[in-house]
Formats: C-alpha cells, sequence, structure tokens
C-alpha cells in the first residue's frame, strides 16, 4: 500500500467556475475607479497650472487714462505732476485694481494744445522733478536738467524726458501710460 498512489494526490484540487471571473472583474473596477478618481484630481490641477501658458498673462490698461480735468491746467503756468493710476492691471491669476503706474508731468500750452512728459528720468529711473525756482525740470539722483518742454540741458541722461500721448475728451484729460527703455540715446518702448 506504500508504493500505491493515492488518488487525492494526482487530481489537481477543484476550484470553482466563477472564482477567475468575478477576481478579474473586481481587478479591472478597482482599477477603473483609482484611474477615474486619480483624472478627477489630476485634470483640474493641471489644467489649473497650465492655464497661462500661451496667453499673455500680464496686461496693462489699453486703453487711454484719465488723469483729470482740463481746467486744471492754466495756459503758459508751470507743469503740474499728474499720479497716472491703472484702473485695472492682470496677471495670470490676479487682478488689481487702482494701481499706480507712475507720474507725468503735464502743461497747458495754448487753448487745448497739452504736452505730457513722463516723470521717469531716461538715465537710470529716478523721479523727475520740477523746480519753480529754477523753471526747469531736474532729476535729484545725478543731477540731469532738462528744460520745460523736456529738453536735456546737463547731466548724464541720454536724451530728454519721455513724451507720453495726452488728448482732451470731453474737457477730461486722457493720457496712455507708455514706458521707454532706459539709458540709451535713442527713445524705444518697452
Amino acid at each position: 500500500m506504500a508504493n500505491k498512489p493515492s488518488d487525492e494526490t494526482t487530481k489537481p484540487p477543484a476550484e470553482p467556475l466563477i472564482e477567475p471571473d468575478r477576481r478579474r472583474f473586481i481587478k479591472l473596477a478597482s482599477c477603473a475607479l483609482g484611474g477615474g478618481m486619480g483624472a478627477a484630481i489630476l485634470v483640474p490641477a493641471l489644467r489649473v497650472l497650465g492655464d497661462p501658458t500661451n496667453r499673455t498673462i500680464v496686461t496693462t490698461p489699453s486703453d487711454p487714462i484719465d488723469v483729470g480735468s482740463l481746467e486744471r491746467l492754466v495756459v503758459g503756468a508751470a507743469p503740474i505732476k499728474l499720479d497716472v493710476v491703472a484702473p485695472v492691471i492682470r496677471d495670470a491669476w490676479n487682478a488689481s485694481e487702482n494701481v499706480s503706474l507712475g507720474a507725468a508731468w503735464v502743461q497747458r500750452q495754448a487753448g487745448d494744445k497739452i504736452v505730457a512728459l513722463s516723470s521717469i528720468c531716461p538715465h537710470l529711473g529716478c523721479a523727475i522733478g520740477w523746480s519753480d525756482k529754477k523753471g526747469v525740470f531736474q532729476c535729484p539722483c545725478h543731477e540731469s536738467f532738462f528744460e520745460p518742454n523736456g529738453e536735456r540741458t546737463t547731466g548724464p541722461s541720454p536724451r530728454g524726458m519721455d513724451p507720453l500721448p495726452i488728448e482732451v475728451v470731453g474737457g477730461r484729460l486722457k493720457l496712455r501710460w507708455v514706458t521707454y527703455r532706459q539709458g540709451t540715446a535713442a527713445r524705444t518702448l518697452v
């Protein structure tokens, strides 16, 4: 009897026929559910991170900015400094309201002829002031001086003050803010 093989060792164990299909379904269902949950989290996250791609992400005002009433300017008087405030500036994720862009020196020469000059020095970007005593513009950083029309008279500034486009619409001063490259004799928009 010891040499006779047992019937239990020669037959493979019996498995139910339904079990492999049930396991396969549970594996596929759990993979599909996990993949769906992962996609539900990953897709919005990638959209947020990739949203500003291939778009202009910083916007500055393209329309002229209202800087005040024409009545503030007296013909032939000294120029006055007007703050230039953008109503809205947007970047990739934020919108900021009432952002100060800088200042402009504005003078009324005759009738409705208005001249606007940037208060940013073309040399290194310091703030240019008006000297009532001398009747000229002066940059306090490096002693550049400019005539009332913006022409450079002395100092290290490579050019005169930069003009800003301005117009009168309905008795209001509308100024378009532009910036120029500093430190060069050529007036190049940035």
